[in-house]
């Protein structure tokens, strides 16, 4: 810890890294949630309309 108190100016960026990571990790998170979502969406339409059977006439 006495290395930290040293450079504050090293502790301060090492931080701000954690932080934007995290926030990466998070927005990450959202967008594949977004998608899983959008494509259950999509399966439950789908499954939800009746098959149309081609009749010969």
């Amino acid at each position: 810890m006495k290395r930290l108190i040293e450079r504050p100016q090293e502790a301060l960026l090492c931080a701000k890294a954690k932080r934007q990571q995290q926030m990466f990790s998070v927005a990450k998170a959202k967008r594949q949630q977004q998608m899983f979502s959008v494509a259950k969406a999509k399966r439950q339409l789908q499954s939800a309309q009746p098959e149309r059977k081609s009749t010969p006439r």
